[in-house]
């Protein structure tokens, strides 16, 4: 080893193999192990005597780009294969002394340097003037380690020249050596200034204006390219404070920035290829961990164009950390790319990680990752413009939200996007209160969100739009009749309750119907006239059951209608899916029948007779077992036809709020023929116990039904998948593909990820 020259270094370091168990059967060892040792070596080399040193120094520097080509190659495995950090290093303690050590310098310019070529590769060597001029203008002696990438590792420095006064940082983006094998991504490498470092928009010379780390030289080895100080989106949103609520503020913040910057790009014929959290660089005023929570002034700059060859299968892996901002079509084999599809694909990943610090992750496999339940559940308008986004089959993107052609795309897409979350926003504001008024009063705050939401959209290009409209007067008439049924109805049975104890009831109103109508101080008028023999009042102690269960089935019927109903409609499915649209048509007619069935079963024992409560309350709760049913039988329907279409909108597998209606509407059938046998009896006077019948009745509608299952995240779930049935039909009514090429859109599957020794 002490007699090897560059020759031999760099034979060593190109035949490196770069997956653990092919290293670890070539050299029995582990590049843990191996990693290990080096460190060792260079830590005792470092007490050696001078001299001993001087003689050593090339071997010692050899040594350290080895130990940092085995920490890049470690970390590249882990990153591929989507391990984490399995055996974790710390790179200031290791890879930053490393690159310090002018000896390790000295063999990077060696073994680097573009006219240099590897032994026994042909056209390894790069002899373009400008490359080499580039190449000798860099101060070596002003290198740092900056980090990993996935086939590279990341240093920065200063040129040996100013400019304007200064000497602007760059950064060198080293292919690790062994990747040097990759013929695709030795060319890519080569021709990335070529690419990416003059861009005109136009006519006129764009570089500086856009938001790209500008290139300077690219060799077979490696990008010389600007330094962009910052932290990287991924570490921006890792330092957010946790919240269960979608973060409209950072959607506010960040969204239009993110399209604003694609849409530079894009007027100057660029696509980026590989959009994730991790390329994304926020730089400017208040940059780094030290900046604060906020993004503030900063501005985004792109780094890393063009496809990672992960994801391109130049290299083998199974996934990776930003495997879920990568368009399937991407990670296919077979898939033509259509770039700006993959980057529309990549948007909608990171508006999903931007506003939601739970999203799911793609995994290993090559199917898309669907919408996160939370943002069905409380923001559906955002889910409905993201899965537009993010649809797995590219010819599906932008069904809804369709852009006029021939316009710039992004501009068009931020005004869809800063719509949505218009809407959003205002009707988030209009819920503002504690988290029990949210969660536990009948209505839910839904009929002041509705009445919002239709002056938010009727400002809006989607009001007018029959291609996108949501029905908001429908949905915002049905809400505020279901309140107006619901004051209705209770201000009556309480009355009445009050009459019941002999409590105060009257006020001026009553009082002029009673002059008007020459009515009793203790008569009602009009209502009392509808009261059929045998219903007296007051009469407290017959009138207690109907009075409890009425109040109670009013609170859970309110709740069940618009904190479940309220904000969604199968209609959206339209008339033409056959079977979908008359299951839709089903579910809607049993959605918007609740808004006023609580109410007519309720005052039709209370102001006709009070002897109908138990077959009233058996005919409720049959009503709610209907109309779960009904909406099952859509859902279900809607989520069969969606998986079928390969559409992104529904997972795979088993969905919980599927479950979790289909429970629901078991339960309720089942109490609905309980219900039946005992009002019969008690109807038909063979049951007696009224009082104990009456109370169990009560306690389930608002324990049962009102609190557990009308509120929180039994709610939510139901909610959410109701959401999703409906927005996957509206997809399907404008979807141009057919089932069968659909299906056979998506056939890639990654290699699963050997397992390491």
């Amino acid at each position: 080893m002490c007699e090897w020259d560059r020759e031999d270094w760099s034979r060593v370091l190109f035949g490196l193999p770069f997956e653990a168990h092919s290293f670890s059967g070539e050299f029995e060892q582990s590049w843990e192990s191996v990693i290990e040792q080096v460190t060792r070596w260079r830590t005792e080399f470092a007490t050696r005597p001078e001299s001993f040193r001087t003689e050593f120094r090339a071997v010692g520097g050899y040594l350290g780009l080895l130990l940092l080509t085995l920490v890049s190659l470690a970390h590249s495995y882990q990153r591929r294969y989507d391990q984490g950090e399995r055996t974790p290093h710390d790179c200031a303690a290791l890879c930053g002394p490393a690159v310090e050590d002018p000896a390790v310098r000295d063999a990077i310019r060696t073994l680097y340097a573009p006219d240099v070529a590897i032994p026994d590769v042909e056209g390894s060597a790069d002899e373009d003037a400008a490359t080499l001029d580039a190449w000798r203008e860099v101060d070596i002696g002003t290198l740092r380690f900056h980090r990993h990438g996935t086939t590279s590792f990341i240093l920065t420095g200063l040129p040996l020249r100013q400019a304007h006064g200064r000497r602007i940082p760059f950064a060198l983006k080293c292919i690790v050596y062994p990747y040097l094998r990759v013929p695709t991504i030795v060319r890519a490498t080569r021709e990335y200034r070529s690419a990416y470092g003059d861009v005109r928009a136009g006519e006129e010379a764009a570089t500086e204006a856009l938001p790209l780390a500008r290139a300077w030289a690219s060799s077979g080895r490696w990008i010389l390219m600007d330094f962009v100080p910052g932290e990287t989106l991924a570490e921006y949103l890792g330092r957010q404070p946790d919240s269960t609520r979608i973060r409209l503020d950072l959607l506010r913040d960040l969204g239009p920035r993110l399209l604003g910057v694609l849409d530079e790009l894009d007027r100057c014929g660029l696509r980026h290829g590989d959009l994730s959290p991790s390329n994304i660089i926020l730089s400017g005023a208040g940059s780094g961990q030290g900046g604060g929570t906020g993004a503030g002034g900063r501005r985004f700059v792109l780094i890393d164009l063009g496809v990672n060859y992960l994801y391109s299968h130049t290299v083998p892996g199974s996934g990776g950390p930003d495997a879920a901002f990568v368009a399937p079509e991407v990670r296919s084999e077979t898939m033509v790319v259509d770039p700006r599809q993959a980057d529309l694909y990549s948007v909608g990943q990171l508006l999903i990680a931007i506003g939601s610090e739970h999203r799911e992750t793609a995994g290993s496999g090559a199917r898309a990752v669907t919408v996160p339940d939370a943002f069905y559940a409380e923001t559906p308008l955002l889910a409905r413009f993201i899965e537009d986004l993010t649809d797995p089959v590219p010819e599906n993107r932008l069904l809804l939200f369709r852009p006029v052609p021939g316009e710039r795309l992004y501009p068009q897409l931020l005004h869809f996007y800063e719509e949505e979350l218009a809407a959003v926003e205002a009707t988030r504001a209009q819920s503002a209160g504690t988290r029990f008024v949210r969660l536990y009063t009948p209505l839910a705050g839904a009929p002041r969100q509705q009445l919002q939401m239709w002056r938010i959209r009727r400002t809006q290009s989607l009001y007018h739009d029959p291609h996108r409209g949501m029905h908001v007067r429908w949905l915002l008439f049905f809400s505020w009749l279901s309140a107006a049924a619901w004051y209705v109805a209770a201000s009556i049975v309480l009355t009445y309750w009050l009459r019941d104890l002999n409590w105060s009831w009257g006020n001026n109103y009553i009082t002029l119907l009673q002059r008007t109508n020459s009515a009793g101080e203790e008569e009602l008028p009009l209502l009392d006239g509808l009261r059929l023999d045998g219903y007296t009042i007051p009469d407290h102690s017959a009138n207690a059951p109907v009075r409890l269960v009425g109040m109670s089935f009013l609170l859970a019927g309110a709740r069940y209608y618009q904190n479940l109903f309220a904000g969604l409609t199968p209609l959206v499915a339209g008339r033409e899916q056959g079977r979908l649209s008359r299951r839709a048509v089903l579910a809607e007619v049993a959605m918007r029948l609740f808004t006023l069935i609580p109410a007519v079963l309720v005052l039709s024992t209370t102001l006709f007779h009070r002897d109908w409560w138990p077959i009233c309350t058996a005919v409720g709760i049959l009503s709610t077992a209907l109309c779960n049913a009904a909406c099952l039988v859509f859902a279900r329907a809607a989520v069969a036809e969606a998986r079928g279409r390969q559409l992104g909108t529904v997972p795979q597998g088993r969905i919980a709020g599927l479950d979790a209606l289909y429970s629901w509407t078991l339960t309720a059938g089942f109490y609905s023929v309980a219900c039946w046998g005992i009002g019969l009896s008690i109807y038909v006077g063979t049951a007696k116990d009224i009082y104990i019948y009456a109370g169990s009745v009560a306690a389930i509608n608002i324990v049962i039904f009102y609190l557990a299952r009308c509120s929180g995240s039994a709610a939510d779930e139901v909610r959410t998948i109701l959401t999703r049935a409906c927005l996957a039909s509206e997809r399907l009514r404008h979807l141009p593909v057919p089932a069968a090429t659909a299906a056979s859109a998506l056939t890639s599957s990654p290699a699963a990820a050997p397992a390491a020794p």
